[in-house]
């Protein structure tokens, strides 16, 4: 059995699907836009939680070489940065 092609709804160009840290991704080619199931937005931000709970005390992640230069999780999600 084929699984279906899902297609966007704004452009109607086919969706290329994107697993990254446990969450499911769509995104489509034509437009750059991302789709998430429910659920995967809020997972999403627990990573990024994770992430700025694991800086000290003392850090701000607005201006710490560490929360200055880090890429975002949806970032590192699509380009497939270890994590």
């Amino acid at each position: 059995m084929s699984e279906a092609t899902l297609q966007c709804p704004k452009c109607d160009s086919s969706l290329h699907t994107h697993e990254r840290h446990g969450v499911i991704i769509e995104e489509c080619p034509g437009c750059q836009g991302v789709f998430l199931d429910r659920g995967e937005l809020e997972q999403l931000i627990d990573a990024e939680s994770r992430y700025l709970a694991e800086l000290s005390d003392g850090e701000n992640p607005q201006t710490t070489y560490q929360g200055r230069h880090r890429r975002g999780i949806v970032q590192q999600i699509f380009s497939g940065g270890a994590g």
